[in-house]
């Protein structure tokens, strides 16, 4: 039962990893003008070191060589990492509501985000304005960041979750006496 656990856990970290790596990249290879924000790519690397931690976990639970308490520092140190990365967007949103009906100053709000706007080229134009499209369009696509960016922040909320079960799953494989046959 408790490597069933395990693995349904592994399993999930292992998506959440990947949602957050994909979100972030596609973030930061959107980027028109300057480089991608901080916070876009430490997602990047949070996301990375989350699928690293799962799949090193995964491993673990079939291997004896490597110990339960190793991979309970892996998935504490993935889910602090991946806990910073959400605070990390909940402070850089800045009180932005991903909605197209939240009002004027919500959209100015959005529209002056580093982490949402593609950059701004120092005379007032931002990355996610295309002036070949229409103004739906435009605003279609910065609303599309917001809601990319909300969705990084809260898998890294979810992932650290995720990281915190493992934790307390290894706990327990390892006050039973670790991996043995009995259990995977």
């Amino acid at each position: 039962m408790l490597a069933g656990v395990a693995i349904g856990l592994r399993v999930l970290q292992f998506i959440f990893g990947v949602a957050v790596l994909g979100l972030s990249v596609t973030l930061v290879k959107a980027q028109v003008y300057g480089s991608a924000p901080t916070t876009t790519k430490y997602s990047t690397f949070t996301g990375g070191f989350g699928v690293f931690a799962a799949i090193v976990g995964a491993v673990g639970l079939f291997i004896e060589a490597i110990p339960d308490i190793a991979n309970m520092a892996l998935d504490g140190l993935s889910s602090v990492l991946l806990l910073a990365g959400g605070i990390a967007w909940t402070v850089g949103f800045q009180g932005v509501q991903c909605k197209d009906n939240a009002g004027r100053d919500n959209v100015v709000k959005m529209i002056q985000n580093p982490l949402l706007n593609q950059g701004e080229d120092g005379e007032g134009r931002y990355g996610f304005w295309d002036y070949s499209k229409e103004d739906d369009e435009n605003g279609n696509r910065l609303l599309s960041n917001c809601q990319k960016g909300f969705s990084d922040q809260i898998l890294q909320f979810v992932a650290f979750g995720i990281g915190l079960a493992l934790i307390g799953v290894g706990y327990v494989r390892m006050r039973r006496g670790g991996t043995t046959a009995s259990y995977v």
